[in-house]
């Protein structure tokens, strides 16, 4: 699947001007701390890597189930191969389904297939975002004055065993094209640790409606100074009608990145709407 995921290309004058509105706690004032400085510091480091990093393929392993009284319940899982190229202002995405399991037992590969493409369909229906999608996008001059950002200063505990910058995003206006979400950036490398988010309007229609839906993208160090997306986690509670209420979630898990092996652009060719 061909995914034409526009990118912000990074104007560092501009975001110097922009980022100035920044809210900024007074602990912060008092410690000297600049989050505009921060903030062109980390487009600078992701603008660096955009440089070199051509595209990375994961081995990825999606995990589907229900929240439960008793905890959550297994329904379903995936092993994938997931492809990614980066490209000037966007990225595509590609995923292969290798394995298919319902209740912990596989199924065939008809099935699999199956599955796969009901799935595929229903992402390009919803025009849902993938990994491809570039999460610094608020912090970028296309989409900057789209949000408001408020810096929290450092982080009181280590996120995920690291000193991190916090920042808040809020969407000025309530649309599920935006988001509302917690950036956590590396203090010591201004890399991307991070970032819990939702739908700034969360999607509504007569036949199924979201009332949560929070999600987080982990990040981290995949060798040759690249962070690349770790852990996806989805946790949410919608309505079917005349249904009861649903709690749903989803972790997947990109693990043993191949970086800038060469991928084919046939590999992202749309076909036969898939």
């Amino acid at each position: 699947m061909r995914s034409f995921i526009p990118t912000a290309i990074m104007a560092p004058l501009a975001m110097v001007a922009g980022v100035s509105l920044v809210a900024v706690p007074a602990r912060a004032q008092e410690a000297g701390i600049d989050p505009a400085a921060i903030i062109e510091r980390v487009l600078a480091v992701d603008a660096q890597q955009r440089e070199t990093l051509k595209d990375a393929t994961f081995q990825s392993e999606y995990i589907e189930g229900e929240q439960t009284d008793e905890g959550f319940k297994e329904k379903l899982r995936f092993v994938k191969k997931v492809y990614v190229k980066y490209l000037k202002d966007t990225a595509w995405y590609h995923d292969d389904y290798l394995e298919y399991y319902k209740e912990g037992t596989l199924q065939s590969v008809k099935d699999r297939d199956e599955i796969a493409a009901e799935r595929k369909a229903k992402k390009a229906r919803r025009k849902s975002r993938d990994i491809s999608y570039d999460m610094l996008t608020p912090f970028k001059a296309a989409q900057r004055e789209l949000y408001k950002i408020d810096y929290k200063g450092v982080a009181p505990g280590r996120i995920d065993d690291r000193a991190c910058h916090h920042f808040v995003v809020s969407a000025k206006e309530p649309t599920d094209q935006l988001i509302n979400g917690d950036y956590y950036f590396e203090a010591e490398s201004f890399h991307l640790v991070r970032v819990d988010f939702a739908p700034a309007k969360l999607t509504k229609s007569v036949w199924f409606k979201l009332s949560k839906l929070d999600m987080s993208i982990s990040y981290s160090p995949a060798g040759d100074g690249y962070w690349l997306p770790a852990r996806f986690f989805l946790v949410g509670k919608g309505k079917a009608t005349l249904f009861i209420g649903v709690n749903f979630g989803g972790t997947e898990y990109f693990r043993n990145p191949a970086i800038n092996s060469g991928l084919s652009d046939q590999l992202f060719e749309v076909k036969d709407g898939k």
